[in-house]
């Protein structure tokens, strides 16, 4: 079936492609859709479009839609980069305090309910991949999520849109659940007294400086990012050649490379931070408009339910994980609901807890244990899936 609008409308359909993506990012600043995330309304406005014949469908083989595939070469390899700009290690490490070990110890209760829900629940064919994307996704966010899909050839697999509408469903969920953690009075014999220095605010906070968003920066920013993500793309068929793998490593080499920017240039990068991580995030958005166009409903209901009990089975093993070692460790109950957060949520719900808790001082390294997560989410989950493949 032919679509209202032809696959060689380039300027329509990019139109209608960004004005998905800008609907989304609208729709969650102005909370329209109650708490669904701008991704998913994203997603759901392209799927319509797309199921109702108005757009090409991106999973047709048949068709070939050149603005689809100008998103898939050139936005995520460009945007990954972009988002890490503020991954400098050594920061991390020396500022992040006991939040650092308990983001340690959720990631590893991931990684292990992974392999628990791998044995007990049955993805597919696929079912090595699709656990490593949900691994990557849980241990550091949305960023890891598209890295490893992309890495994995997972993107245009049916499981895709199932996993990230359940994705979106159950850690919404998880995050209400971690908000009401602290006043659950049968949970608090698992923690150490909260700590009171915790409530203190964090001196550094108030110093950060403010880098607005400049033509300058932009320039740059985008520079630095299309050099990264090119010289990946370069390597990348060399070092496949090299370890005979079919695995799409150009993701995996922009995603080090990019770390090893801001590493060895964290001075350099700072001012670019702000810049480069909105530029990415809108371009990310496009991706996942795109994704939506591929959507088919019908797969999703057929698949979802498994896909459900899988992410479920994992978190309720992260956080069963966390409470048997939080004693242990002397954990409170508030670093391990933040660092909990960090790791399903990211950096972006991590540090609003944190302030709304009153720990005023573990904002911060809740940004910074969150931003760890992009770095090693992406790598940890492809382990995964290969190990399991």
């Amino acid at each position: 079936m032919e679509s209202f609008i032809s696959p060689d409308s380039h300027f329509i359909l990019f139109f209608i492609v960004a004005g998905a993506a800008a609907f989304g990012i609208y729709s969650e600043h102005k909370k329209w859709f109650g708490k669904l995330s701008g991704i998913l309304v994203t997603m759901i406005s392209m799927s319509i479009l797309a199921m109702l014949g108005v757009l090409p469908v991106a999973s047709n083989p048949n068709i070939k839609v050149e603005v689809y595939d100008m998103v898939f070469t050139y936005f995520i390899p460009i945007s990954i980069p972009m988002l890490l700009f503020s991954s400098n290690l050594l920061k991390i490490v020396k500022e992040s305090g006991k939040l650092l070990l308990a983001y340690i110890i959720g990631a590893i209760g991931i990684v292990l309910g992974c392999f628990l829900a791998y044995s007990l629940i049955d993805l597919g064919e696929d079912a090595g991949n699709t656990a490593g994307v949900i691994a990557a996704t849980l241990i550091g966010g949305s960023v890891n999520f598209i890295a490893s899909a992309e890495i994995l050839n997972f993107s245009t697999n049916p499981l895709f849109t199932a996993t990230i509408a359940v994705d979106n469903l159950v850690s919404n969920l998880y995050t209400l659940f971690l908000f009401l953690t602290p006043s659950l009075m049968f949970l608090a014999r698992f923690f150490v007294k909260p700590k009171k220095e915790n409530q203190i605010e964090d001196t550094n906070q108030n110093k950060k400086e403010d880098y607005p968003i400049t033509l300058e920066r932009i320039a740059i920013a985008v520079f630095i990012a299309a050099l990264i993500a090119g010289t990946g793309n370069f390597l990348a068929p060399y070092l496949q050649n090299l370890i005979h793998t079919k695995l799409n490593l150009s993701i995996l080499l922009i995603t080090l490379l990019a770390v090893l920017a801001a590493n060895f240039f964290p001075k350099q990068l700072k001012a670019l931070e702000n810049t480069a991580f909105s530029i990415g995030l809108w371009m990310m958005y496009i991706f996942l408009a795109v994704i939506g166009a591929a959507t088919n409903v019908h797969q999703i209901f057929e698949i979802g339910p498994a896909v459900l009990g899988f992410y479920l089975t994992i978190m309720l093993f992260h956080f069963v994980f966390m409470l048997a070692l939080a004693k242990l460790f002397k954990l409170d109950v508030y670093e391990v609901v933040i660092a909990s957060a960090a790791n399903i949520m990211g950096p972006s719900v991590a540090a609003p807890m944190a302030a709304s808790m009153g720990q005023k001082k573990l904002v911060t390294p809740g940004i910074l244990v969150g931003i760890l997560g992009y770095i090693i989410g992406t790598f940890i989950g492809v382990s995964i899936a290969v190990f399991l493949s």
